[in-house]
């Protein structure tokens, strides 16, 4: 049976291969925490979540149920945004 081909290599015809490839470093983690350099636009992320309410609501398959649970979980999370507690009139 004959061998299978051997890919095509990315190297140019003309260049040796490299000797060795840069080690790969895992830096998932230093993406997965907020940004330190910029500040929050806490207006912003309410207008956010305030819009993301309205079209939940509007949502034209959404059953009431759905539409109720997932805006009672924007809402939680547009109260701790603002720092306000529910029932705290």
């Amino acid at each position: 049976m004959a061998e299978p081909p051997t890919p095509p290599s990315n190297e140019p015809a003309d260049r040796e291969p490299q000797e060795s490839t840069p080690p790969i470093a895992d830096k998932r983690a230093q993406f997965t925490r907020p940004a330190t350099g910029a500040p929050r636009d806490l207006d912003a992320e309410r207008a956010f979540l305030e819009n993301k309410i309205e079209v939940i609501r509007t949502h034209p398959t959404l059953s009431p149920a759905e539409k109720e649970a997932a805006v009672a979980e924007l809402e939680a999370e547009l109260r701790k945004l603002t720092g306000t507690e529910e029932g705290a009139d």
